[in-house]
C-alpha cells in the first residue's frame, strides 16, 4: 500500500492540473472557433491551476513529507511555481499573436472589466514571482515576506477567479464554473489554514 501511494498522489496531482482542459475538450464547441484561441484558454487554465496547487502548504502536510522528503516537495514547489507563471505567461501571448488586435483589450484603464480582471490578476503574479525569486535584494525579512505573499496569493486567485468565470466561454458549462469555484475555495483555505497554523506555533511558549 505504502509503495504505492507516491505513484498515487502524483497522478491526483496531475488529473487535478489538467482537469478543467478535460472538462473544456468535452464541451460542444462551435466550428468558428478558433483553434489559437482555445489553445490560449487552455494554457491559462493550466497555469491557473498549477499555481493554486502551490499554494498548497506542501511541507506541513506530513503525509506528503514522509512520502516525497521536505526537499523534494520545496524543489518541486519552486519548478513547478515557474513552470505556472510561464503557462500564464503563454496565455495572452498567444492571444495577441493570433489576433494583434487583442492588445487592445489588456489596457486596464480601457479594457472590459472581465479582461482587466486578468491583467491585474497575471501584474499581481509578476511581484510575488519577483519578491519570491529577489526577497533577499528587496531585504524583506522573512516573516512579512511570508504576509506579503499570503495576501498577494490571495488577490491572485480572486482576481484570476473573476476573469475565468466573467470572461464565461467555458465556465458556462456548470461543471466547469464549479469546479474553479471548489478550486478556489480549498486554496483559499490552504492559505489560511497555513498561516494560522504557523502563528499557532510562532504564539506557543
Amino acid at each position: 500500500m505504502h509503495q504505492l501511494r507516491k505513484p498515487t498522489l502524483v497522478a491526483l496531482f496531475v488529473l487535478g492540473t489538467v482537469a478543467p482542459v478535460l472538462i473544456m475538450l468535452l464541451a460542444p464547441q462551435p466550428p468558428t472557433r478558433q483553434w489559437w484561441r482555445d489553445g490560449a484558454v487552455a494554457l491559462g487554465f493550466l497555469g491557473f491551476a498549477l499555481m493554486g496547487w502551490q499554494f498548497m502548504p506542501m511541507t506541513r502536510l506530513t503525509f506528503l513529507t514522509e512520502t516525497f522528503g521536505n526537499g523534494t516537495l520545496i524543489k518541486w514547489h519552486a519548478d513547478l511555481s515557474l513552470a505556472a507563471f510561464y503557462l500564464v505567461l503563454a496565455h495572452p501571448m498567444v492571444l495577441v499573436i493570433g489576433n494583434p488586435r487583442n492588445l487592445v483589450a489588456f489596457n486596464v484603464l480601457t479594457g472590459v472589466g472581465r479582461l482587466r480582471s486578468g491583467v491585474v490578476a497575471f501584474a499581481l503574479t509578476l511581484a510575488i514571482v519577483a519578491t519570491c525569486l529577489w526577497r533577499r535584494r528587496l531585504n524583506l525579512r522573512r516573516r512579512p515576506w511570508c504576509w506579503l505573499h499570503d495576501l498577494l496569493a490571495a488577490a491572485i486567485m480572486g482576481f484570476a477567479l473573476h476573469h475565468v468565470l466573467r470572461v464565461g466561454y467555458y465556465t458556462s458549462l456548470p461543471l466547469q464554473r464549479w469546479l474553479w469555484i471548489a478550486y478556489v475555495a480549498v486554496w483559499g483555505i490552504l492559505v489560511v489554514y497555513t498561516r494560522g497554523s504557523a502563528e499557532l506555533a510562532r504564539a506557543e511558549p
